[in-house]
C-alpha cells in the first residue's frame, strides 16, 4: 500500500519529536503530509496509537484516495481506526484497531496491541492491556476482520484454534503464551498471512519462534506454510499465489541461515531460495506494483550501515542501490532501530525508506529508480 497520494506528489508519515524511547501512552505522533519534492512536512492530525515500527498502521483510503486517510488512534482510553477526511476534517471511527487493509478497502484485519505489546513490546501500543494475560491461548483473541464500512467486528481465527493443531505436533508449546503479528491481505482481497509466535524461553528475546500461517476473508481454509519452531520473519505477496519470505532452514544461529524464499500459497510447498543464494540474510522485502522488481534491505554490523538492495524478478538478479550509514549500533538493531521498510511509490517508479540522516535523526528517503 503506497503513501504517496495519487497524485505522488505527498507522502504520508508521522512527525516525532522524540527517537530514544518507546512511545508511552499520551506521546502523541504527529500525522502528516510531506511534500515529495521540498520535504515540507504539512500536520493534519496526530495519534496516541503508535511504534517506531510499524507507525500507527497509516493508508491511504482506498475508497477515498488522495482525500481519506485511515490510521490507529487511542479515544478515551481505547484503541480505534480513525477514517479520517483530511479536506473536511471529519472522523470516522471504528471499533477495533488494524494491522492490515484490503487494496480495495472493504475489510481490514485487527490484532490486539494490548496482547503484542506484553509479549514483544517492539510492536505494541504502550499502555494498552492485554485482555487475557494469565491466558497462553485464548479462545476468543487472535485475528479480527473489521469491515471498513459498518464497523461489524468477526473474529476469523483464534489464537487457540492455532495453538490447538501446533500443540499436536510441538508438546513444548503446551504452556507457552502464543501472539499473532505480520498479517498482509493478498492483492486480490481473498487471503491473507499471518504469524504465529511464541518465545522459545516462555519470555521475551530468548530465541522467537514462528509458523506461517495464510487465511480466508471468510475465516475458512486455514493453511499451515511454515510449521513452527525455526525463524519466520518478513513476507511480501507478489501475486495471489505466491509470496516471498524471509526464514530459516537450518539452526538459526549458522551463518547463512537466514535467506529469501519463494513459497506458494499451498500446504506442502517447497521453499525455493532466491537470487542463486545470494540473499541469505533477513530482510524487508516488498514487491513494485506490476511485480516485476523486488527491494529488500541488509544489515551490515561492521559498518553499522542498512543497505537497499533491488532484485529483478526476470532472472533474479541482485543490486546494491544505497547504503545508508545508520551511526549508531542502536539505530541498527535492537528496540529502537530504524529498519528501512522499504515502499514502492503508484508508478513503480521510486522507493521510499526510513533511515537516519546526516543530522542523527530519523526521515524519510526517497530513491530513484530507472528500470
Amino acid at each position: 500500500m503506497p503513501l504517496w497520494n495519487p497524485a505522488e506528489t505527498h507522502l504520508l508519515c508521522i512527525e516525532s519529536e522524540f527517537q530514544d524511547h518507546l512511545p508511552l501512552p499520551g506521546e502523541r505522533g504527529v500525522i502528516g503530509l510531506a511534500d515529495a519534492e521540498s520535504g515540507e512536512f504539512t500536520p493534519v492530525t496526530t495519534t496516541d496509537a503508535w511504534n517506531l515500527q510499524q507507525g500507527t498502521w497509516l493508508y491511504w483510503n482506498p475508497a477515498a484516495p488522495g482525500r481519506e486517510i485511515v490510521h490507529n488512534d487511542r479515544v478515551d482510553g481505547r484503541l480505534v481506526t480513525v477514517v479520517h477526511d483530511i479536506e473536511s476534517g471529519e472522523r470516522r471511527l471504528l471499533p477495533r484497531p488494524i494491522n492490515a487493509l484490503a487494496r480495495d478497502g472493504r475489510y481490514a484485519l485487527c490484532l490486539d496491541y494490548g496482547r503484542m505489546g506484553r509479549l514483544r513490546k517492539v510492536v505494541g501500543y504502550q499502555g494498552a492491556e492485554d485482555p487475557y494475560p494469565e491466558d497462553p491461548h485464548p479462545k476468543s483473541d487472535g485475528i479480527f476482520r473489521l469491515d471498513m464500512h459498518s464497523g461489524e467486528v468477526t473474529l476469523l481465527y483464534s489464537i487457540y484454534e492455532v495453538w490447538e493443531q501446533l500443540v499436536e505436533r510441538h508438546a513444548a508449546l503446551r504452556e507457552r503464551h502464543m501472539w499473532f503479528n505480520h498479517t498482509t491481505i493478498n492483492p486480490s482481497g481473498t487471503r491473507f498471512y499471518f504469524l504465529a509466535r511464541a518465545w522459545a524461553g516462555g519470555v521475551e528475546n530468548t530465541q522467537l519462534q514462528s509458523a506461517l500461517y495464510t487465511g480466508a476473508m471468510d475465516g475458512g481454509d486455514l493453511r499451515c506454510l511454515i510449521d513452527f519452531g525455526g525463524f519466520v520473519s518478513h513476507l511480501d505477496w507478489r501475486d495471489d499465489e505466491s509470496m516471498a519470505v524471509t526464514c530459516t532452514t537450518t539452526k538459526p544461529q549458522e551463518r547463512g541461515s537466514r535467506q529469501h524464499f519463494m513459497l506458494a500459497d499451498r500446504e506442502g510447498a517447497a521453499l525455493r531460495p532466491m537470487g542463486g543464494g545470494v540473499l541469505d540474510f533477513d530482510g524487508h522485502m516488498t514487491f513494485s506494483p506490476d511485480g516485476r522488481w523486488m527491494v529488500t534491505d541488509r544489515n551490515q554490523r561492521e559498518t553499522l550501515e542498512k543497505q537497499l538492495l533491488l532484485v529483478r524478478m526476470e532472472d533474479e538478479a541482485v543490486q546494491m542501490l544505497h547504503g545508508f550509514d545508520m551511526q549508531r549500533l542502536s539505530w541498527l538493531t535492537g528496540d529502537l532501530r530504524c529498519d528501512l521498510h522499504p515502499r514502492w511509490n503508484r508508478s513503480g517508479t521510486q522507493v521510499c525508506v526510513d533511515a537516519i540522516a546526516a543530522d542523527g535523526t530519523r526521515q524519510l528517503h526517497v530513491v530513484d529508480l530507472e528500470l
